[in-house]
């Protein structure tokens, strides 16, 4: 039976703080369930670092950052947080991790933090679809789906992010010619189930 000799969790999380800005929070932990041969066998937790970035919409440019480290080896590893500075003004979208690998990597930054700040750009990213849904105001909502700006906004952002948005895929197509993409499986199995017809 294998033994359980390392855990990594991300706890990733986006809020509305209105007035155009968003909040994506990120937590990185290791925890050694076995500790590290230490006489007790307990679980240690080795790294505990949080990161909160204000990302202005539509723009997604970075606003604000707060990197904090709970749990870290050594007393110096805070040295290096003002470094993060470096992110406000940046877009979150993409390029996003070329440029966190480039002003970053090795020992320019944090590999933990690093890590952590990669996971947050793609959080950004889905978080800011949910921003359509909470605005009762059309002029506050960052989709419009009648905009051809809105559209071209969407389809920038999608494109040759995956293989369904290949830019010489069916969906790219599609909204590329002013046509609505398919809907995503999860939406029309939530309309069915309210009782609604997805078309």
């Amino acid at each position: 039976m294998a033994t359980s000799i390392h855990q990594r969790s991300y706890d990733c999380e986006a809020f509305d703080e209105g007035d155009g800005r968003m909040r994506v929070r990120g937590r990185l932990i290791d925890n050694k369930p076995h500790g590290l041969g230490l006489a007790d066998g307990q679980p240690l937790v080795i790294h505990d670092m949080e990161i909160d970035l204000i990302v202005l919409v539509p723009s997604f440019v970075i606003e604000a950052v707060e990197a904090t480290m709970n749990v870290h080896p050594y007393r110096s590893c805070t040295d290096i947080l003002v470094d993060y500075q470096q992110l406000v003004g940046l877009s979150i979208t993409r390029g996003y991790a070329r440029k966190v690998r480039a002003l970053f990597g090795g020992p320019g930054g944090c590999s933990h933090v690093g890590a952590l700040l990669q996971a947050l750009g793609p959080v950004a990213v889905q978080a800011s679809w949910s921003l359509t849904t909470l605005h009762d105001d059309p002029a506050a909502r960052l989709v419009d789906d009648g905009d051809a700006e809105s559209r071209e906004r969407r389809l920038r952002m999608n494109t040759n992010t995956c293989h369904v948005w290949a830019e010489n895929g069916p969906q790219f197509a599609a909204v590329e010619l002013g046509h609505s993409p398919a809907r995503p499986a999860w939406e029309t199995d939530r309309l069915r189930a309210l009782g609604l017809d997805p078309d």
